[in-house]
């Protein structure tokens, strides 16, 4: 189970990268998403979950728990991501309508005509 979750996070981070290297601005918001999300499973990768664990639930005077300050680490991560992801949305989206452009090669403000 770990190996197949590294691979996802590896595979996560490569598309990330690989969105945030482009020059469209949307592709470089969704990036940065992902990048949220290959986060938050390395944040979930740190709990230890084993296939030996029960149920949280206390049976016969034995509690079995998981620790829940991961799943509220991830959960305040999720929020987090989605509120950078909608300001990016947002300020990209102001940015197109003053400048029609969705490149970022042409707002670097310097002169490409010569």
């Amino acid at each position: 189970m770990n190996i197949i979750l590294l691979i996802a996070i590896g595979f996560l981070v490569f598309i990330g990268t690989y969105m945030i290297l482009s020059k469209n601005l949307i592709r470089i918001v969704i990036g940065i998403a992902i990048y949220t999300h290959a986060g938050n499973l390395v944040v979930m990768s740190m709990g230890n979950y084993a296939s030996n664990k029960h149920e949280p639930l206390i049976v016969n005077g034995q509690e079995n728990f998981v620790d829940p300050l991961l799943q509220a680490i991830v959960l305040t991560a999720i929020v987090i991501g989605f509120a950078i992801t909608a300001f990016l949305l947002v300020l990209v989206y102001r940015t197109y309508k003053v400048t029609q452009e969705d490149e970022i090669d042409v707002l670097t403000g310097d002169d490409q005509d010569e």
